[in-house]
């Protein structure tokens, strides 16, 4: 793969960056997720030789990195539909997770 190339997971897409112009090479619509979306699904991603591997929504995909195609997914049956981590001998990915907080109209007494 080449090193002036920025894959980004977000939203339940996958796309690569050119990392010195910004210019979008390529965008991948993972799979839907429950309910039919993937729109604010999380997706974590691995970069290795010429593929990348993407977890969401509880599943994984192979995509080929010179132009994104879905080479292959797994569903992950039975595990969930919550965010995926991956890792391969010597990298991994950490994922990052938001964490929403509500406040009630009430006061402190």
């Amino acid at each position: 793969m080449q090193k002036d190339i920025l894959i980004i997971g977000c939203n339940g897409y996958v796309s690569a960056v050119h990392a010195n112009t910004g210019q979008e090479l390529w965008r991948t619509k993972l799979r839907d997720g429950m309910l039919g979306g993937s729109r604010g699904s999380d997706v974590s991603v691995l970069i290795e030789d010429n593929q990348v591997f993407a977890g969401c929504s509880g599943r994984i995909y192979a995509l080929r990195a010179t132009d994104g195609e879905i080479l292959w997914s797994n569903d992950l049956k039975g595990m969930g539909y919550n965010e995926v981590s991956l890792a391969r001998p010597g990298t991994s990915v950490q994922f990052i997770t938001r964490v929403e907080h509500t406040h009630s109209g009430g006061s402190n007494t």
